[in-house]
């Protein structure tokens, strides 16, 4: 497909009703086109049913149209079909998956790595993540180290840097590590982690791996074999899905160990009064109706995506992001906290102006038709280690251009015009 964004454009019907949006919040969620519209239209209009439950026409081809958009998930990300669980989004997976591991320590299974053994915790053991996680990721980690009486370490940054501290990752993960959870993309700074380095370490002492790919699943390229990770998850939203429907992958030697973290119908083969008996994966994992359009959605997404190319997305998403630090950069007062190196970064550039709060700068670019988001970026830690307790973010994707960074620019001075 040969690479033009303006007729990229075309396909989002957002930019034909809305032509002057500079849209440029696209780390937060970004714009849907017309043909995965048109794929849950048709679910809703032509086969509505629930699946795996009816033998009428249209029941069966619901079930096949979602379990289609399972495979051409797997694909996109480099795994067998049977290791797609579909969730309502990163949030849910994250939560999900350690739901998953405590009810599976609760019942003492142990979950084996290819050399290692993960069994049940005990006193003394660690769990390491970073500064950069977001709260989604963290949150659930932080409580689950509370629970099961765990240590929780952080990987950090060095000086001046944007990426993570590896030299320190070394040292933090040590035979007492049972958990490593690490971001393949800074939804703030936009630096793409070394995640395949991180993930050798951890499995040198058997732990677990866990990468949060929201940010990067549908910016880059991400094949989970070659990141070398146990688990990852990300959302469907932000990669031109849907919203309200993501996907949890983990390898299905683990997957096959785990206990489901929701219980209800449709995970189980025979349900007794003393209990159950839970179905092959994925199914066990996905209790209840799933959102099946936003499933079958989320699998055109990624064909559409495919068809962009990973690589084109890739290549615009950089030559922007250069351009946009290099002009932040020329107008006064205004410091970029991105990773300035474009080449380690996913299409985020994060910045302060001096003397305006980035909720007003933010504020009056939105005024002048520009989206980009104000604030934390539920990463709040990682902003107390840069030193700012907000930013402003822009975001680029594949259907913005040059002429998106003028408009931002022009904004930004308008901003330090009216605060003088």
């Amino acid at each position: 497909m040969k690479f033009e964004t303006e007729t990229i454009k075309k396909d989002f019907p957002i930019f034909d009703k809305t032509k002057n949006l500079v849209y440029l919040d696209n780390a937060a969620t970004s714009q849907t086109p017309q043909v995965v519209l048109d794929a849950m239209d048709a679910y809703y209009t032509s086969f509505r049913a629930n699946i795996h439950r009816g033998s009428y026409e249209e029941g069966e081809v619901a079930s096949a149209t979602y379990e289609e958009a399972r495979a051409k998930v797997a694909r996109f990300i480099g795994a067998d079909t049977r290791e797609v669980i579909f969730t309502a989004g990163a949030t849910a997976s994250s939560n999900m998956l350690v739901s998953m591991l405590e009810h599976s320590v609760e019942k003492r299974v142990t979950l084996f790595l290819p050399e290692k053994g993960l069994p049940f915790f005990g006193e003394g053991d660690e769990v390491v993540t970073t500064v950069m996680e977001h709260h989604a990721s963290l949150i659930p980690l932080q409580e689950f180290a509370k629970r099961q009486g765990l240590t929780l370490n952080y990987i950090g940054l060095p000086y001046g840097e944007a990426g993570l501290d590896y030299d320190e990752a070394l040292r933090l993960i040590t035979p007492k590590t049972k958990i490593v959870s690490v971001m393949l993309a800074s939804n703030v700074t936009g630096v793409i982690n070394d995640v395949a380095r991180i993930a050798e370490m951890a499995h040198k002492v058997g732990a677990l791996v866990i990468c949060d790919a929201t940010a990067a699943v549908g910016h880059m390229l991400v094949d989970v074999k070659k990141l070398g990770v146990d688990f990852l998850y990300f959302s469907g939203h932000k990669m031109c899905g849907p919203t309200g429907v993501g996907v949890l992958w983990g390898k299905k030697e683990l997957l096959e160990k785990f206990e489901p973290g929701v219980y209800g119908g449709g995970i189980v083969d025979d349900v007794t009064m003393e209990g159950a008996a839970w179905s092959g994966i994925p199914m066990r994992f996905e209790a209840g109706t799933p959102n099946i359009a936003g499933a079958i959605g989320l699998g055109v997404a990624t064909e559409y995506l495919t068809k962009i190319g990973a690589e084109n997305i890739r290549e615009h998403n950089t030559k922007l992001t250069q351009e946009a630090v290099t002009r932040l950069e020329e107008v006064s007062g205004v410091r970029v906290i991105s990773e300035k190196d474009t080449n380690k970064n996913v299409g985020i550039v994060s910045f302060v102006v001096d003397g305006i709060h980035p909720h007003d700068v933010a504020d009056i670019l939105g005024k002048n038709g520009v989206a980009v988001r104000a604030g934390h970026h539920c990463a709040m830690p990682l902003h107390t280690v840069l030193g700012v307790p907000a930013t402003v973010r822009a975001s680029f994707y594949f259907y913005n251009t040059r002429e998106d960074i003028d408009a931002l620019i022009a904004g930004i001075k308008k901003a330090k015009e009216i605060f003088g």
